[in-house]
């Protein structure tokens, strides 16, 4: 539980500017929701890539601390967003 507790609190960043990224590009260019769904899918990494990796690297060490490592924040990631993918398009 605490694991889950932990991860969510470091989607918590990624979360929001992927969803109004992935909203923005789906509905331009799919005009319908499993866009959106597919928009997240590689929005999401590459959120994680901007703001964990370029600009805040060093709040690895917090979620390291946590009993994070870098790859699980990676899988994570891309299970958070296979799983809005998956979401998206049964809808």
């Amino acid at each position: 539980m605490r694991l889950l507790k932990n991860i969510l609190l470091f989607q918590r960043k990624l979360f929001f500017t992927s969803y109004f990224l992935s909203s923005l590009i789906g509905l331009i260019f799919g005009r319908d929701i499993k866009a959106i769904g597919l928009a997240f899918l590689f929005i999401a990494p590459l959120m994680h890539y901007f703001i964990y990796e370029i600009k805040n690297k060093h709040e690895y060490y917090y979620y390291y601390n946590l009993g994070l490592t870098n790859t699980k924040l990676w899988i994570s990631t891309f299970i958070i967003g296979f799983i809005k993918f998956i979401l998206l398009s049964v809808i």
